[in-house]
């Protein structure tokens, strides 16, 4: 292999992705093609096809989804808390990314209008011409790019039974203006009396050199009376990757919808499994 010049991305030859771990190595993928290559005005977006994994969506060099097992991430992210919630109505998506909890979400018939919100457009367009078209223009579903934060800050319709905040973990980056205590005391005002709302937490397994997932914790731990983690290993991430469910309203994780049709990764057995966090995990966020 030829040495990387620069800190994340192709490496010259175009047959290596250069991904930096959190360890503070770097994971190297073999790729078979280059899909496309676009700076949008906030960060750079690499979609290319990886030996193994297929075309997987990369953002400022950090892999986000593949082909190969996307749904196991948002089948995890989405269904735990659509299934608490005793009738779901409306739902706010803070990140469409490649619209897959679009996709989720729409599987329960009590949906009647999905908000979905994103900074950035073009990961939104390019990821529905290459990575594969998800139900974003349903009737259903209202597409905004905007910062959500801003977004939030200035809503004035109807509250929301359910939430899913799947930004980028950069706490630094382009979604800098979730990881705050203002958003989620903002988000807790614009929920319905009874709602759920779910929080993609980074990396647990790297917990001792990742402080992402435990600020996420303790920002929610402000804001909702209930807070609740799981996790599961996501073999693409190879990494164990933390969700924080915040309840309003609700005091307990007792499913209230049946888990619906053909999906490949989520079930009952998977959502027991789930909930069972490690010894050191449960340490860490003192639970």
């Amino acid at each position: 292999m030829r040495n990387l010049n620069r800190k994340w991305g192709l490496d010259p030859s175009r047959e290596f992705y250069w991904e930096p771990d959190i360890s503070g190595g770097y994971r190297v993928y073999k790729v078979k093609s280059v899909v496309v290559e676009h700076q949008s005005p906030y960060q750079k977006i690499d979609i290319v096809e990886l030996e193994t994994w297929g075309k997987s969506l990369f953002l400022d060099g950090t892999l986000q989804s593949t082909e190969a097992d996307e749904f196991i991430y948002h089948e995890l992210l989405v269904h735990p808390i659509m299934r608490v919630h005793p009738s779901p109505r409306r739902v706010l998506i803070c990140g469409v990314g490649e619209g897959k909890s679009v996709r989720e979400v729409l599987r329960y018939p009590t949906v009647k209008k999905v908000i979905a919100v994103d900074i950035d457009k073009q990961v939104v367009i390019l990821s529905q011409k290459y990575l594969g078209r998800t139900p974003i223009d349903d009737i259903r579903v209202k597409l905004v790019y905007q910062d959500v934060a801003e977004f939030i800050k200035d809503y004035k319709g109807e509250p929301f039974d359910v939430v899913i905040v799947d930004v980028t973990d950069d706490l630094d980056g382009p979604a800098r203006s979730v990881h705050q205590l203002s958003f989620y005391k903002r988000l807790y005002e614009i929920l319905s009396d009874k709602a759920t709302v779910v929080v993609q937490g980074t990396s647990a397994f790297s917990m001792f050199k990742n402080p992402g997932f435990l600020y996420i914790y303790r920002l929610l731990k402000e804001v909702f009376p209930f807070v609740i983690s799981y996790a599961d290993y996501i073999p693409s991430f190879s990494d164990l990757w933390i969700f924080f469910v915040g309840l309003k309203g609700i005091k307990d994780l007792t499913p209230r919808q049946h888990i619906p049709p053909d999906l490949k990764y989520y079930d009952e057995y998977t959502n027991e499994r789930i909930f069972t966090l490690a010894k050191p995990l449960r340490e860490k966020l003192g639970v």
